[in-house]
């Protein structure tokens, strides 16, 4: 009688220690951040577009309008645009490589579901870059090539090499969130595949491969150097390809099973 009434009472109580102990296991996973790690993208991703978007409407500062001379009135326009076309064709070049590495910070996220410390760290580092070109721009308004005109002055070309080698950081930190994120597939989807991953990573390479080639290209001509980031405004948006999807066709999966 005795083993029919504590039997029953005994699988009650396991089951309900099963129950509070998946209960607390659900509330733990609910709780996410405490290791640094997650898979609520959307803050990351969210303080980025923050500090792009102010970085492309900080750059506009930099254009100064023009002033009233002694007498009162103000210069002529065409002479104005004459001396401040450089500034502006800086400022432009400058609005569009920010949009250009938005463009590829948000294709390299897009398939990342999870993070980590680190690439919370390498990410931040490369806010910075991105935080720190509107100075860079204001630089090349005061000491680049427009006062030369491409003639070239130690000015101009210390002030496009600075530009680019800040770029280059910039770039090699995004590789670098890449590798990071997709090496076993850490943070990424697992059907990500393997070899949209590797065109990926060449096309990223790529642009700092650009801009590090433009480092000692500015040192003899700066603005042979500054058309070449051209390049990667214009190309970015054809190197990162997007994955093809490799699905078996169904007659065929049918057939085999």
């Amino acid at each position: 009688m005795l083993d029919r009434i504590s039997a029953p009472g005994v699988a009650r109580g396991t089951m309900e220690r099963d129950e509070a102990s998946e209960r607390l296991a659900a509330e733990e996973e609910k709780v996410e951040g405490l290791d640094g790690t997650g898979s609520d993208m959307g803050r990351i991703v969210g303080m980025s577009d923050a500090v792009f978007a102010f970085s492309m409407t900080f750059l506009v500062i930099n254009l100064v309008l023009p002033q009233r001379t002694a007498a009162g009135s103000y210069p002529d326009l065409w002479s104005y645009l004459a001396n401040v076309w450089p500034s502006f064709v800086a400022y432009t070049l400058s609005f569009f490589i920010i949009a250009s590495w938005w463009g590829a910070h948000r294709r390299l996220f897009s398939p990342i579901v999870r993070y980590d410390p680190l690439l919370v760290r390498l990410n931040n580092l490369f806010l910075l870059v991105i935080a720190v070109t509107p100075f860079l721009v204001g630089i090349l308004f005061d000491y680049g090539p427009g006062a030369t005109l491409g003639r070239g002055s130690v000015s101009a070309e210390v002030a496009v090499a600075l530009y680019a080698s800040v770029q280059v950081v910039g770039g090699f930190l995004l590789l670098a969130i890449w590798r990071h994120s997709t090496r076993d597939h850490r943070l990424v989807e697992k059907r990500l595949p393997a070899d949209w991953i590797r065109r990926t990573e060449d096309a990223q390479l790529t642009n700092v491969v650009v801009f590090a080639l433009s480092v000692p290209v500015a040192f003899a001509v700066p603005l042979v150097s500054m058309a070449m980031w051209i390049f990667v405004v214009v190309s970015n948006r054809h190197l990162v390809l997007r994955p093809r999807a490799r699905r078996p066709p169904q007659g065929r999966s049918s057939a085999g099973s």
